[in-house]
């Protein structure tokens, strides 16, 4: 019924007016920025500010140097125009240690975040935003589960490529590389979100991944206006978000309906015969159930908060691989990256047996690293660790900058991941780049790569007894800190600090599992040329039209 309203001419008019009219607003409103600093972008020109918000949505790229270059560089802070929000403070990277130690109650993330998928509408129930469970449920189960889920990633990846690539080794086979990762990303992600069989419903996951893309898109057009007009406009906005939720639901509900059922059965009755999956839908009613939620505990929740978590797992993976895919088979073969990460996984699965491991994928240091490099060159947002000031009283920075309560503030990731002064050769794809100096470190230092791969946030022994009586302490760490997990000043996709993403553990897990089986299964025609970016104001997007030339191997290594 909405669909057929927004069909007439006379509201179609009505809402492009509004539309423009509040363009105009946003682009000459003043935000509460400091008068004194200077814009990027800004020239002598009649609304000089307008117009630089209005660059902003095609010159994000440019504008992110001048501010990195001109000002971050030599310790400055200034204003980047945005053309949604009309600027925000951009401090250089010397002062990230004095963000990060900021309270949530002074400087915040998730209201950023918020902000800018405006969340509140788009995920479909404002509970949703203002009790994050699902993270607390990510962070705690999740990465304590991820070494026992490790076979069952590897089993639907390979599902996926078969079913999507094929088994023909003589023929080959054109593939759209961004529609096939998100399908396989889709079905993977849910075998450790809902389980089999839904994991494998088109139908699911075809609007689960709908959703997924739902809602940015819907956020960007509530953005759009003033704060009062936002409860209408985000029921309008939305509508697509609410089809694909409810086409969703239809699958999710009675799975739902019929987990806690038998799980409170077996609470009930110890000798009825039934396990519970382990998946995140049986992490969410437990955790539902010992809060002792009841709103948590119903079926159209927990729904809800399945397709969040598909959101955030299909999303920005999808992106990611489809990026170092891209950069794998367009740089020169003579490089031989994809034979090194052939020979780097047939080692490391025959070492253990023919057995996908956690610690056989933590020795996977190769592909470990192409993805990193491809994340550093092309990561999906170009700036770092956003900050609102939500303080009344405001905040005033190291260098004596006083910014009021509402204030964005952040930082040039992009500029910084192309820092020529940080990494050689930085604005070219070097798969090996962080594998390199780890493989070399071990083997002057003679130890196994066992010593200087894993990751030191999540292993419970992070360095050998052995490691340590062989070589120096402080350089094990750091060698072991170049994997795709660990965040820093210099890498930031995955945010820094205690703001991390919850879930790059089992992204990392997923997307070099994903690497493994192509590079094991399949053989692919190189690119000549690598296919740019595109960038949509501060948002990088990869390649999404990409097709490629795939067969199977005729020499297949199963995982």
């Amino acid at each position: 019924m909405a669909f057929e309203y927004l069909s007439k001419p006379a509201i179609v008019v009505s809402l492009v007016l509004v539309v423009l009219y509040v363009i105009y607003v946003r682009l000459t409103s003043e935000p509460l920025i400091p008068k004194h600093l200077p814009w990027v972008g800004r020239r002598s020109e009649l609304f000089s500010k307008s117009r630089a918000n209005l660059r902003s949505f095609t010159k994000g790229r440019e504008l992110l140097d001048d501010v990195y270059y001109k000002f971050s560089k030599h310790g400055l802070n200034c204003v980047l125009p945005n053309f949604s929000s009309g600027g925000e403070i951009m401090i250089p990277p010397s002062q990230i240690p004095w963000l990060l130690a900021q309270p949530e109650h002074i400087l915040n993330t998730n209201e950023v975040h918020a902000e800018i998928l405006q969340s509140e509408y788009t995920l479909l129930d404002p509970r949703i935003v203002r009790h994050p469970i699902h993270e607390e449920v990510i962070r705690r189960d999740l990465t304590r589960q991820l070494g026992s889920l490790t076979m069952e990633i590897m089993e639907e990846l390979g599902s996926g490529f078969d079913q999507y690539w094929g088994f023909d080794t003589d023929t080959w086979k054109e593939a759209c590389v961004y529609e096939n990762m998100m399908k396989i990303i889709a079905r993977t992600s849910n075998r450790i979100i809902v389980g089999l069989p839904l994991c494998r419903n088109e139908e699911f996951l075809t609007n689960a991944a709908k959703f997924a893309q739902d809602v940015p898109l819907s956020g960007q057009i509530i953005k759009l206006f003033p704060k009062f007009l936002r409860p209408v406009i985000g029921r309008i906005a939305t509508l697509p978000n609410q089809y694909h939720f409810s086409k969703c639901a239809q699958h999710t509900i009675p799975l739902v309906k019929q987990r806690i059922a038998d799980m409170g059965r077996k609470q009930r009755e110890p000798d009825y015969k039934y396990e519970a999956p382990n998946d995140f839908l049986t992490w969410s009613i437990r955790d539902a159930m010992r809060r002792g939620d009841l709103i948590e505990q119903t079926p159209e929740m927990l729904s809800r908060r399945l397709l969040v978590v598909n959101f955030a797992a299909i999303h920005t993976s999808t992106f990611t691989v489809t990026n170092t895919l891209i950069d794998l088979i367009a740089s020169p073969p003579e490089k031989g990256y994809l034979a090194g990460i052939r020979e780097e996984a047939e080692r490391i699965l025959e070492e253990y047996n023919g057995v996908w491991t956690k610690a056989g994928l933590a020795k996977m240091i190769r592909v470990d690293s192409a993805i990193k490099e491809s994340m550093r060159l092309s990561g999906f947002s170009s700036r770092g660790l956003v900050r609102k000031v939500v303080s009344d009283e405001g905040i005033t920075l190291e260098d004596g900058l006083h910014l009021g309560k509402g204030t964005n503030l952040g930082m040039s990731a992009y500029s910084v991941h192309h820092d020529e002064t940080i990494f050689d050769h930085a604005k070219v794809y070097d798969a090996f780049r962080f594998s390199r100096p780890r493989e070399a470190f071990a083997a002057s230092q003679d130890m196994s790569i066992d010593d200087v791969s894993g990751d030191f946030a999540t292993d419970e022994k992070p360095v050998s007894d052995d490691a340590t009586n062989k070589g120096d302490l402080t350089e094990i760490l750091k060698h072991k800190n170049l994997s795709m997990v660990s965040t820093s000043e210099t890498f930031l996709p995955f945010g820094h600090g205690r703001h991390a993403c919850p879930g790059r553990f089992f992204a990392a897990n997923e997307l070099k599992l994903l690497i493994a089986y192509m590079v094991l299964n399949y053989e692919i025609k190189p690119l000549a040329v690598r296919p740019p970016n595109t960038w949509l104001a501060d948002t990088v997007l990869p390649p999404m039209k990409t097709t490629i030339q795939v067969r199977r191997r005729k020499t297949e290594t199963n995982g």
